[in-house]
Formats: structure tokens, C-alpha cells, sequence
């Protein structure tokens, strides 16, 4: 079993590839596991719905309820998070896992993919989050339409990786 898990949503594939990535960058020598968070009712992924859906759910701090099981974090002793940032915000499925999480003694590192460009408020409010529930914040990065600046990504990627494992 690895040291270090990967918890992250991701509605339109941008923070998945991330994350894939992400494990096997660290898997050559740290190892890590995936844990995508899903949504019982899952989120529109095209049109006005699917800003008006996100946007509100953000805007009023909904929790939604998650149909994946949350991992045990007692397991880890490093923690990736990743979210995409809507309204400026961590995603509400996000909002939901941090209500039972508890990174008393973690390493944890956060990263972030918007479609603008401007992750600073999510991050801030991740790093805070992670900070309050007893976490040692290793490393932290954004990243703006990873799938379609795929090479940049990736640089930046490994980047953060390195900064992880040290």
C-alpha cells in the first residue's frame, strides 16, 4: 500500500488527468493511490446548467452527498488534494470530504485547475481548511486548462511533485 493518497474531484477531466499524472510521477519512488471523489447526483458537465448548478451549490456552501467511500486517512501520511475552482471556490464535493477529514500529523499538499486562471482565492481558502484540521501544508500549485496546455501542465506538474517529495 502507498504512503501517500490523492483525493480529488474532477468534473470535466482536467483535475482526473492531473491526478493520474500526478501518481505516477510520485509512484517511482513515494507511491501513491487515487481516490476520486463522485457526487450521488452527479453535475451537469455543458451549458447554463452546469454554472447554475455549480455556481449555486458553491455560493451557498452546499455538501453534497458523496457516493464514494471516503478513505481512511490513518493509512497516509501524505495527502494530495486537487480541485477544480468554481466561483472561485474548492468544489462543493471537496466541502463535503473536508467535513470528516482530519490531517492531524499529515503532510498535505493542494493544487487546483481553473479555466481562467485565478486559483489564489481556492488555494487560499484549501490552505486554510487544511491548516485548521491540523495539517502540515508541504506544497501547494495551480494549473489553467490542464488539458488543453497539456505540456505546460506537465512541467508544472513535476515541479510540484518534487516539491512534494521533499
Amino acid at each position: 500500500m502507498a504512503d501517500t493518497i490523492i483525493i480529488y474531484y474532477s468534473l470535466e477531466g482536467n483535475v482526473d488527468f492531473l491526478a493520474k499524472e500526478l501518481s505516477k510521477e510520485l509512484s517511482k519512488e513515494l507511491g501513491a493511490d487515487l481516490c476520486r471523489l463522485e457526487t450521488v447526483k452527479e453535475y451537469p458537465k455543458k451549458g447554463l446548467a452546469k454554472f447554475f448548478h455549480g455556481g449555486k451549490d458553491v455560493v451557498y456552501g452546499i455538501k453534497p452527498e458523496l457516493k464514494t467511500a471516503l478513505p481512511d486517512l490513518s493509512k497516509y501520511s501524505s495527502v494530495i488534494l486537487g480541485t477544480p475552482v468554481w466561483a472561485a471556490k474548492p468544489v462543493p464535493p471537496m466541502n463535503t470530504f473536508f467535513d470528516s477529514a482530519d490531517f492531524s500529523g499529515k503532510n498535505v499538499s493542494i493544487f487546483a485547475s481553473s479555466g481562467g486562471g485565478n486559483s489564489k482565492k481556492c488555494l487560499s481558502i484549501m490552505r486554510e481548511t487544511v491548516t485548521e484540521k491540523g495539517g502540515n501544508l508541504v506544497a501547494e500549485e495551480d494549473f489553467c486548462n490542464p488539458l488543453k496546455k497539456q505540456e505546460e501542465s506537465l512541467t508544472k506538474l513535476k515541479a510540484f511533485a518534487e516539491r512534494i517529495k521533499k
